[in-house]
């Protein structure tokens, strides 16, 4: 998957934002249900048209055969672009109706549990996720706004492998320029269930694969907006950055401004 990027737009990838997850394991479990294809991509309109491709052949895997992985998802919140990548989506039976459940799975280094911030961080993840699959399920999606703010043309025509891509998948075969695989996009979209809740994290040994625990957890909309724009204000310049609190200190370990940070200054002094 690809990243886009821009000014008032925030990434959060699956695996990638998980801190020591190796590239292969993840690329072991996902060959087992995906089926990786070499493209020439020529262009910011060839880019996201794999993306939405993904969407749409992820979406029809999941209808047809009950699971995929490696979902990408993106959506306006809060005046800020969400681009992700949903670590798994399974489609579950619910008193008799049938709703996609979203699944994102962390490993770990050592067998021990997650502390709770790192449980609050992958909560806060996985309920964007939910926020953002509801949010094209239900809401039109805005490729007026989308095409305008990365800058796209619409009109313009995808390059031959990209086009000969979408008619392998059998998306279509009149599909020749972003705008028209926009259309397609939003009828897959029209077509979907709201996510189930509760949402699940699944927390796996690194060296082996084990099993370590699962979380389920329901949806909070409330406690997800508010850390949202908590974290956005930083983001778009509108707070200074906070200090961790007592118990979370251990991050300043990994943190790339600690040499220049008061507050490790501070408990430097303290233990001296």
């Amino acid at each position: 998957m690809m990243n886009a990027k821009g000014t008032k737009g925030l990434c959060f990838e699956g695996h990638h934002a998980t801190k020591g997850v190796p590239k292969e394991q993840h690329q072991a479990t996902n060959n087992k249900v995906l089926v990786r294809v070499e493209l020439d991509i020529r262009s910011k309109e060839d880019s996201w048209a794999v993306r939405l491709v993904n969407f749409i052949v992820g979406v029809n895997q999941l209808l047809f055969d009950g699971m995929t992985r490696e979902l990408p998802v993106v959506g306006l919140v809060e005046g800020v672009w969400l681009i992700g990548i949903i670590d798994e989506v399974r489609m579950s039976e619910q008193s008799g109706m049938k709703q996609p459940l979203l699944v994102d799975t962390k490993t770990r280094s050592r067998a021990a549990p997650p502390s709770e911030p790192q449980k609050r961080n992958a909560r806060l993840q996985l309920m964007c996720y939910k926020f953002l699959w509801d949010n094209i399920v239900t809401s039109e999606f805005p490729s007026s706004s989308f095409f305008q703010y990365f800058g796209l043309r619409p009109q313009r025509s995808l390059s031959k492998d990209i086009r000969k891509h979408i008619v392998d998948s059998g998306i279509g075969k009149k599909v020749q320029s972003l705008n028209d695989l926009i259309k397609l996009y939003r009828s897959t979209c029209k077509s979907l269930p709201l996510a189930h809740t509760p949402l699940l994290i699944r927390y796996e040994l690194q060296a082996d694969r084990s099993l370590l625990g699962e979380e389920e957890f329901s949806f909070d909309k409330s406690w997800m907006e508010n850390r949202l724009r908590w974290h956005l204000q930083y983001w778009l310049g509108k707070r200074a950055a906070d200090f961790v609190p007592e118990d979370e200190c251990w991050k300043c370990q990994h943190c790339s401004f600690s040499a220049v940070c008061p507050k490790v200054k501070l408990l430097s002094q303290e233990e001296e």
